[in-house]
């Protein structure tokens, strides 16, 4: 099983609407022999393939934007102390990817752990790089109520980095 996610342009959901189409106009074709229906067929099967990479980039660069206000305004929270009085606020964690869910809905729920407690990430786009379980990360975002457990926290991330060691400190700790 690959646990790697990856930046993808559309959605599974949206893939198999165009497969499902594309069989349906070939088999209507194939029995009518209606140049018309081509005509008309071909230019929504690729309106079906292009808005949702569209909307994906516009979706990804409105966040792109977003980062830098979020940065100026967020701080750095240990997950242990998110809580309801943080509600509303712009924070910063680190951790380790635990979980990567819905990412074929391009709409990807990370679980991130830090070494004092777990919370959700929700994107509402796409990941900007592959993110695979066990990797350090940086989320920025919002904390809001989590769904469906509404007296819990999740953060609403506006950008997700993948952290990389410094090659020098794993040199050094090794010796």
């Amino acid at each position: 099983m690959n646990n790697r996610s990856k930046p993808l342009g559309m959605s599974l959901i949206a893939w198999i609407t165009f497969a499902i189409f594309a069989v349906l106009i070939i088999f209507s074709f194939s029995r009518s022999k209606d140049y018309r229906l081509l005509a008309i067929a071909i230019p929504m099967l690729a309106a079906l393939i292009i808005i949702p990479m569209i909307l994906t980039r516009m979706s990804q660069s409105t966040y792109s934007s977003a980062t830098p206000l979020y940065e100026e305004k967020a701080r750095f929270h240990k997950v242990s102390n998110i809580n309801s009085n943080t509600l509303g606020e712009a924070v910063k964690i680190r951790g380790t990817v635990e979980r990567i869910s819905f990412r074929w809905l391009n709409r990807p729920w990370l679980k991130i752990n830090d070494g004092t407690g777990a919370i959700s990430a929700i994107l509402f786009t796409s990941l900007q790089e592959s993110l695979a379980v066990g990797e350090q990360v940086e989320v920025l975002g919002t904390v809001i109520r989590a769904f469906p457990h509404r007296k819990a926290q999740a953060i609403s991330a506006i950008n997700v980095k993948k952290l990389t060691l410094n090659p020098l400190k794993q040199v050094q700790g090794q010796g």
